[in-house]
């Protein structure tokens, strides 16, 4: 029981940090960059946590709710973190490209299919069904890589 609790706690102060900065007021340029990527490493890393948790072929349900939550707040709150001004336009480095501002319907669609998947993922995390974990998990890998492919820079390796 300890151990779950720690969980949970652990869980709501890395939810908070994942989410509270999305709704940060009048940032931009490098903060809002620097704010975004913070952001983006905490959706990623808890991506892979749950992607490990389902390859694992024995995933703890506490770990996948947790994972699924961080994956939903996270995914609702995509689109504040790309301000005007954020961009590669406002001289900021970033890998996020123009097309973000100037297509701006498409990338609006692009994190609102992110949002349903997730959504999606967590009412299955939400009860338990591994199995339905299992089957969305690709399902929202495939809409972060949608979104990947059309609005970020391929990374420089």
């Amino acid at each position: 029981m300890m151990r779950w609790n720690v969980r949970v706690a652990a869980g709501g102060l890395a939810l908070a940090l994942l989410t509270g900065g999305a709704f940060a007021v009048g940032l931009s340029g490098p903060d809002a960059v620097k704010d975004r990527q913070a952001h983006m490493k905490g959706l990623g890393a808890a991506s892979k946590a749950l992607f490990e948790q389902v390859r694992s072929g024995a995933p703890d349900k506490a770990v996948v709710k947790l994972q699924a939550d961080k994956i939903e707040a996270a995914a609702k709150a995509l689109a504040t973190w790309f301000p005007p001004g954020s961009g590669p336009a406002a001289g900021v480095k970033t890998g996020a490209l123009p097309v973000i501002w100037t297509k701006a319907d498409d990338f609006a669609a692009a994190a609102r299919r992110l949002g349903e998947e997730a959504a999606t993922l967590d009412a299955a995390a939400d009860a338990g069904d591994m199995a339905a974990v299992a089957a969305q998990t690709p399902k929202v890998g495939a809409a972060c890589k949608g979104c990947h492919d059309k609005f970020r820079a391929p990374e420089k390796t």
